[in-house]
């Protein structure tokens, strides 16, 4: 077997080991407890997310809006909908905490990641008001934490508005280094998630 060969071998195999990992985080989902006690389930967000991710964005107060998009928004578009819903599970993860109630389910959280490079991709979470300090983001990032992890992503970044808190809290306490930078309003914090949690 010739250099050529064997250098497009190990591609083809890199290739598979990719998208073996983004089937396996396409398909994700585990039970989990909320401080409470509550039983959650976290999965992949399905393209059939649709109406429920719009309900999820209803359920969360101006505040709460601002802080994950840094800007009001009333409502998400179509297009919104369909890019927060229809992932490759590659470039961008998406996985949701979901609660059943009289047979329907709902979105109260919702965590992501993009691929910003090869090795470090850019977070958000959201969790609904009423469900916040709960458990549900620290749950969503660990979960994303681990698919990243098998992805070869090491590192997280976020840009976080200086009053929201809850989210730097939920960064700061999972376990993972962190460095932050304040500018203009905005925290940008890496996290390094190959340690710890």
């Amino acid at each position: 077997m010739t250099d050529n060969e064997k250098d497009a071998q190990r591609s083809l195999a890199q290739d598979d080991a990719a998208l073996d990992t983004s089937v396996a985080a396409s398909r994700f989902s585990a039970t989990e407890r909320l401080h409470d006690g509550t039983s959650i389930l976290i999965r992949a967000i399905r393209p059939d997310d649709k109406e429920r991710l719009a309900e999820h964005a209803r359920g969360l107060s101006p505040e709460s809006i601002y802080h994950r998009f840094m800007s009001f928004k009333r409502n998400l578009s179509e297009e919104d909908l369909r890019k927060f819903t229809e992932l490759d599970f590659a470039q961008h993860v998406g996985l949701v905490a979901t609660l059943t109630e009289d047979g329907r389910e709902h979105i109260e959280g919702v965590g992501r990641y993009i691929r910003t490079s090869d090795r470090r991709a850019e977070v958000a979470l959201s969790v609904v008001d009423q469900l916040q300090r709960h458990g549900i983001a620290p749950l969503l990032l660990s979960h994303l934490s681990r698919i990243a992890r098998h992805q070869g992503i090491v590192e997280f970044e976020a840009n976080v508005m200086a009053d929201n808190v809850h989210m730097l809290n939920v960064l700061a306490a999972s376990g993972f280094k962190t460095h932050s930078e304040y500018d203009s309003g905005v925290v940008h914090v890496i996290v390094r998630i190959d340690n710890g949690a």
